[in-house]
């Protein structure tokens, strides 16, 4: 008998629009009735877990031990996803060198969640390839694969094909398409060793009918425009937007897609946010800001070793190496106070909110940016008991279909 999730699962975007439509008007009935409820907005936000951080570099055994922990933790506490990058060659998200491989392991340990690759750099690979990769995961989790791709930017990523880098967007765009007949069961037509003409179809046969898909953007407004217009989903960064940036690209996303023909409201807007949740902001802030301060100074070493143009920067360079300390102090505080969801429940239950009102629908939360182990787990415990809090909707959702 199918379960509550695989209903859920099942329906057609239109449809699940309109039972979280019910399920919104039944829960603002309730707390209309119900004066002691409290004043939080019952929004129908997703939370996912995403990963990008690990350190490529280190000997010690047990590398996926948190990935595999945590995906089965947000497996079994009503998670929407575990997304996986791409990342080659260097140390700072170099545990992540090939995204389908990490979601067939975590196919074999999950049962519920979507497996995302975040992302799949489209330049580096055969599309005929992905499609049958992403088959082969859809078929090991029995309907689970997702993938957002993206254009890539990193000079070390570009090492497996440096003839594509100047035109890596428009080689990302041009394949979107193909991807989806091959996804979908369409002979394509292509070159053999001969330079004939031979079509082909992927194997084997994927699960889902169609593919979810995402674009990833940096925050290129373009980026955006082309999503919408090809009725694809966004996954981006909160580390690069500004607010008023962020709902920008949202309308201008909305848009794109109502006139070229798609649903305006059912794409999916997955933002990146850091994230650790605790008792109060003091004692996040205290575990956290060791860490933290490692990641953006690995940041700001990776940026400045793998840069091609570095000899032209030595001035920048010499003011950044100077002042190195007082930007990361900078950037920690600025980082800790307006752009990330680590804090207590309430700080962070206050950014879901904003998020939300900007036309955010799915949080992708990157918890792998330096902390122990068991302080992630237990920040997960609570970050599911915050999310708990915007719970209502998917309950009465999934009420309404059992």
């Amino acid at each position: 008998m199918p379960s509550i999730q695989d209903k859920l699962n099942s329906l057609t975007p239109e449809q699940r629009e309109k039972l979280l439509q019910k399920a919104r008007n039944k829960r603002a009935s309730e707390q209309a009735e119900d004066k002691a409820q409290p004043t939080i907005n019952a929004c129908d936000m997703d939370f996912s877990l995403i990963f990008f951080s690990g350190n490529g570099s280190s000997n010690e055994p047990n590398k996926y031990e948190l990935l595999i922990k945590a995906a089965k933790f947000a497996d079994v506490n009503g998670f929407s996803a575990v997304i996986t990058p791409e990342r080659h060659l260097q140390p700072v998200g170099g545990l992540f060198p090939n995204p389908s491989v990490l979601s067939s392991a975590l196919a074999m340990v999950t049962e519920r969640i979507q497996l995302r690759a975040g992302s799949v750099i489209i330049p580096l690979h055969n599309p005929i390839r992905v499609a049958e990769e992403w088959s082969l995961v859809d078929n090991l989790s029995n309907g689970r694969a997702a993938i957002s791709l993206a254009t890539g930017w990193h000079p070390a990523d570009y090492i497996l094909a440096p003839e594509l880098y100047e035109d890596r967007r428009q080689v990302t765009f041009d394949n979107v398409d193909l991807i989806r007949r091959l996804w979908e069961g369409e002979k394509v037509s292509t070159k053999d060793i001969t330079g004939n003409t031979v079509e082909v179809q992927t194997l084997p046969r994927p699960i889902q009918p169609t593919l979810p898909m995402f674009l990833t953007s940096s925050g290129n407004p373009e980026t955006w425009k082309k999503a919408g217009e090809m009725g694809m989903n966004v996954l981006c960064s909160l580390t690069n937007h500004s607010f008023e940036s962020l709902q920008e690209n949202i309308t201008l996303y909305r848009e794109a897609r109502e006139q070229s023909g798609h649903d305006p409201q059912t794409g999916i807007v997955s933002t990146m946010v850091h994230t650790f949740v605790g008792k109060t902001n003091e004692e996040v802030k205290g575990k956290v800001k060791e860490p933290l301060r490692g990641f953006l100074n690995d940041y700001i070493n990776q940026n400045d070793t793998l840069n091609p143009f570095k000899d032209k920067n030595q001035a920048v360079r010499d003011v950044i190496d100077n002042e190195r300390e007082a930007l990361i102090s900078y950037a920690f505080e600025k980082h800790f106070s307006q752009t990330s969801m680590m804090g207590s429940k309430q700080k962070c239950i206050s950014m879901v909110e904003k998020l939300h009102a900007l036309g955010v629908n799915e949080i992708a939360c990157l918890i792998d940016f330096g902390l122990g182990q068991e302080d992630i787990m237990q920040g997960l415990v609570e970050l599911a008991d915050m999310k708990s809090v915007f719970a209502p909707v998917q309950a009465s959702l999934s009420a309404e279909i059992a």
